[in-house]
């Protein structure tokens, strides 16, 4: 039996996915922060990006980059991913990610903020990208018809 979209196991093509909204989340995260600490005319570094530990509250340049991240990030799911049944699957893997590397980076985030940003943000992402994913997917499927021609009229 024919299925609409034929599914094989590719491990290269998901850890391509995996690489590229990666990319796309960090490259959208700097990109808004840069723009918004030249705005401020702030100190740009990476504890923005990763949310140092030693804060207890988010800054508002850090706080509206990460829910701004989160529209440039749904689009990259839309672009790359393109199936609504994998956005969490992504978004949580992006999430995941970011919090292995913050970990690095400036140790285990102890700060709740953190966490609930996180948590948004992951909430966010995800429906914005599967929203975007499903209107793709429900578009209607343009069928022609073999014995019509192109200049036909008739239904």
């Amino acid at each position: 039996m024919a299925k609409f979209r034929s599914y094989a196991w590719d491990p290269l093509l998901i850890v391509s996915q995996m690489l590229t909204m990666q990319a796309a989340f960090y490259f959208g995260l700097a990109t808004i922060m840069y723009c918004l600490a030249i705005l401020q005319i702030e100190e740009i570094s990476l504890d923005r990006i990763f949310i140092s530990k030693n804060k207890d509250s988010l800054d508002f340049v850090t706080l509206f980059a990460y829910i701004t991240n989160c529209f440039v990030t749904a689009v990259a799911l839309w672009y790359v991913v393109q199936r609504s049944k994998q956005c969490l699957d992504f978004t949580i893997t992006v999430h995941f990610w970011h919090f292995v590397l913050t970990c690095l980076c400036v140790g285990f985030p102890r700060v709740a903020s953190w966490w609930g940003l996180a948590f948004v943000s992951c909430v966010v992402t995800t429906v914005l990208g599967e929203y975007l994913c499903r209107r793709t997917e429900l578009e209607e499927i343009p069928i022609i018809s073999a014995r019509l021609g192109p200049n036909s009229n008739n239904p």
